[in-house]
């Protein structure tokens, strides 16, 4: 504590040592920023990293099981196409799992096995081996496991198309368009905690156009180029839209951008309104109405010089008339016929009437209740939906199935919608939302299958029910997630070993980093039950698609690292520096202290300790400062962008925000690291202060 102590008088600025005080001071703030920079910089990759890793995982398993080439060729997997029980077909591993039993081979009905057949592995028992329980039972007899899950999967390859109807609401010339893309089609697991985290919310065009498909009939959704867009009947149009509002509250409507026809009797009696009056050839013909007052002035601007003149005026609301009045003249009532637009862009809160469920013959003939601000006048009343749009929607906890993918209520995933007139729902990747598809869009996924006599193509109505973001995972952009009975029924139609499809064994759970355990584990438990030969055990770090990033990941954090800690011996050389003036100026001290008892130790120890304390109080100034940084790091890359005039951050690469989470490893890594290095750079001046002689120090002062 004595060392320590005089150390910390030693590093307090003093007028008398100003130069050792600046080249202190300064030295602590180049160890600040370099804290700092390194801090915000690991933080965020190990963020990043940890962000595409979930996704990875999500999309596929911590560890999985693949069957070998010897699997596709064993008895096991054979016997299938030759026993009637089979219906003549191999089965995939998810048939296998659940079924009752094994061998499936009956001597008696089916037909004699082939002479060159494989040999059946049989236990001790003489029983064939169930070599996909087994797979099952050895990874559920891993100890230690938190939220183990095991499951079998499928991925097939169809052709997607997509038609894309815009403006289909009865406003106008309904625009179609096709969105085609061959790609890979994955089961989809709803309990992966990971997967809510990767899907994109529901925005209002989404939920705009799921609304307005639920008035388009499905009758030619297999067209390849359907010309015209079929309706439904009034009464299945009703049972539709009932279904749709029975798991969702549209909780506000949006006002069209160009203005909307406000209905009289919504507004207050009696109540004067600042407006816009528009008058051709002194004839009102319509009088806007803007939401704040402080627009008023650009909106006759506007209309300055034309044909159509705008005039400042005051308008006032009775049961019968309106009346007008324009500065300077007298007051004119006018035919509440007159167009009065509501201009603004402020949402209405807003609430379904639902018996008008049952009285509508179109979409834009249901009722809600409204409520708004006019220049700060609130008003309310019922309306027809008209050409207004959802705003904003809340699903209802009532577990009523919603026809589009959202995150579960008890957190444990993602609740996939059910099988409907819409189509079997497929959670598409970001890309195809950047290319302008939208939740509710239909179409189809096309496939081959052979018959007796030729190969015919199938196809199968699919609707979007959500999009996720895939993050950086080569073959993200073209993988579909669907229902596992959808994937199943394509696949079935491929050869059960072809090389573009798969077909395994997921086994997830929540830790990564038992990750090598659980694949050490496994294999030894598949070597001793004589199995290992038909199956293969991979991580997340050694798939096909998965293992150049993983590997890249792991090369850049090293490379990094060593930069980061080159840069931290650049900073703190300066203390090395500082601490040799410092000798010098406490010269006489220093013999005041040996004359007195101190030893060399205790001497070499306070120089010592003077370079730890810089480094530890710049370590400590620059984590504070990370942390500010971290906590407003999307606020900071905002600026930065607007500045530049792009973004800083391909949000396809990095995602829409930063994560701004402190890094516990690059935490650690920076605080030992400065404090040896400090530590080390103390020692030489240190050394220097214990080799003076007090006697030579005394003779010479």
């Amino acid at each position: 504590m004595f060392e320590l102590s005089v150390a910390c008088k030693y590093l307090i600025p003093r007028w008398r040592q100003l130069s050792v005080s600046i080249i202190s001071l300064v030295s602590t703030l180049v160890i600040a920023l370099v804290v700092w920079l390194i801090v915000v910089f690991f933080s965020v990759k190990d963020g990043l990293e940890n962000n595409w890793v979930e996704k990875i995982v999500a999309l596929t398993a911590p560890v999985r099981v693949t069957p070998t080439e010897n699997y596709y060729r064993s008895y096991y997997y054979l016997i299938d196409s030759i026993s009637s029980s089979s219906d003549y077909t191999p089965k995939s591993i998810g048939e296998k799992l659940s079924a009752l039993n094994s061998d499936p081979y009956d001597a008696e009905n089916d037909e004699e096995l082939p002479t060159l057949w494989p040999e059946a592995d049989r236990n001790e028992h003489g029983e064939l081996k169930d070599i996909a329980k087994d797979v099952v039972k050895a990874a559920s007899a891993i100890s230690g496991l938190k939220d183990l899950k095991i499951s079998d999967y499928e991925t097939t390859v169809a052709n997607l198309k997509l038609r894309l109807l815009r403006n289909h609401n009865g406003q106008g010339n309904p625009s179609q368009q096709f969105l085609e893309h061959a790609a890979y089609i994955g089961s989809f697991d709803e309990e992966i905690p990971a997967m809510a985290k990767a899907l994109y919310p529901i925005t209002s065009a989404d939920f705009n156009n799921l609304l307005q498909m639920q008035t388009v009939s499905e009758d030619n959704l297999k067209e390849d180029s359907p010309s015209a867009i079929n309706y439904p009947d009034r009464a299945h149009l009703q049972d539709r839209l009932k279904a749709f509002f029975s798991g969702i509250d549209i909780t506000t409507l949006l006002l069209p951008s160009q203005g909307w026809r406000i209905p009289y009797p919504l507004l207050p009696k009696n109540v004067p309104f600042q407006c816009c009056a528009l008058f051709k050839d002194e004839h009102l013909t319509r009088i806007l109405l803007p939401e704040n007052v402080s627009d008023l002035a650009n909106l006759v601007q506007n209309y300055q010089g034309g044909k159509i003149v705008g005039t400042l005026a005051e308008v006032t609301f009775h049961d019968d008339h309106l009346v007008l009045k324009k500065e300077g003249e007298m007051a004119q009532s006018f035919s509440p016929a007159t167009p009065l637009t509501l201009l603004g862009a402020s949402p209405l809160s807003s609430s379904l009437i639902e018996s008008s469920l049952s009285e509508m013959s179109r979409l834009g003939n249901l009722h809600f209740e409204i409520e708004g601000l006019i220049q700060r006048v609130p008003f309310k009343g019922e309306i027809a939906l008209g050409n207004l749009e959802i705003g904003t929607a809340k699903i209802r906890e009532t577990h009523t199935p919603v026809p589009f993918a959202h995150k579960a209520f008890n957190g444990t995933g993602i609740d996939m919608p059910k099988n409907s007139y819409l189509g079997d729902p497929i959670l598409l990747p970001r890309n195809f939302k950047e290319s302008g598809a939208l939740i509710g869009d239909q179409g189809y996924l096309s496939y081959y299958s052979p018959t007796p006599s030729t190969v015919q193509e199938q196809r199968i109505p699919v609707y979007v029910a959500g999009f996720y973001d895939p993050g950086i995972m080569s073959i993200g952009g073209k993988y579909i997630l669907a229902n596992k009975e959808l994937t199943a029924l394509i696949r079935a139609s491929y050869n059960q070993d072809d090389a573009l499809i798969g077909n395994g064994i997921n086994i997830r759970f929540a830790n990564l980093n038992e990750v090598p355990r659980v694949k050490s584990e496994l294999q030894a438990a598949l070597d001793q039950m004589g199995i290992s030969s038909y199956w293969h055990v991979e991580t997340y770090r050694e798939y096909e698609f998965t293992k150049d990033l993983i590997q890249q990941l792991h090369s850049e954090k090293n490379l990094f690292s060593l930069i980061s800690l080159i840069i931290i011996v650049v900073a703190c050389s300066n203390i090395i520096s500082m601490l040799i003036i410092l000798v010098n100026d406490k010269k006489l001290e220093i013999g005041i202290l040996r004359s007195m008892g101190a030893t060399s130790g205790s001497i070499a120890a306070i120089f010592g300790l003077c370079g730890m304390v810089m480094g530890t109080l710049g370590s400590a100034i620059g984590i504070i400062a990370a942390i500010l940084t971290l906590h407003n790091i999307n606020q900071l890359v905002g600026f930065i962008s607007r500045v530049q005039g792009y973004d800083l951050f391909n949000p396809v690469f990095y995602g829409n925000t930063l994560p701004g989470e402190l890094s516990i490893e690059a935490l650690t890594f920076v605080m030992l690291t400065t404090a040896c290095i400090s530590l080390l750079a103390g020692i030489v001046p240190a050394v220097k202060a214990s080799l003076l002689r007090p006697s030579s120090i005394l003779r010479s002062e």
